[in-house]
C-alpha cells in the first residue's frame, strides 16, 4: 500500500467511527424505538456473550467442527465447573476462580 492509500484508509475509518458513534448526537433529538424492536434488543448482550463463549468452551483450538467434540477438553470442564459454581454460589469471583482452577488443573495433567 502506498502512503496515500494508508491515509485514505485512516480518514475513512475515522469517518465511519464518527458516524456510527455520533449518530445519536447528530440527530439532535431523542428517538424512541417501538416496543416491537426494544423487546428483542434486551436479549442482545446475552446472545453476544453466548456467541463468544460457546465456541471457546465446546471447540478446542485444534478442532474446526462440532463433530470433533472432545470430552477430555479442559475448556469444556472449566466452563462446566464455572457454570455449576455460579448456579450454586451466585458469586462471580468464586465462579471465575473455580472455573480457572479446573481449566488449569486439567490443562497441566
Amino acid at each position: 500500500m502506498t502512503s496515500f492509500e494508508i491515509w485514505v484508509v485512516i480518514v475513512g475509518l475515522m469517518g465511519v467511527t464518527f458516524l456510527t458513534r455520533g449518530f445519536f448526537l447528530i440527530m439532535g433529538r431523542r428517538v424512541e424505538l417501538p416496543d416491537s424492536l426494544q423487546a428483542p434488543l434486551r436479549y442482545a448482550p446475552a446472545a453476544a456473550l453466548v456467541a463468544i463463549i460457546v465456541p471457546e468452551v465446546f471447540l478446542s483450538p485444534e478442532m474446526n467442527s462440532i463433530q470433533a467434540f472432545d470430552w477430555t477438553s479442559p475448556h469444556l470442564w472449566g466452563g462446566l465447573t464455572g457454570m455449576l459454581a455460579f448456579l450454586i454460589s451466585k458469586s462471580m469471583i468464586l465462579t471465575i476462580f473455580l472455573g480457572m482452577l479446573a481449566f488449569t488443573t486439567l490443562r497441566i495433567f
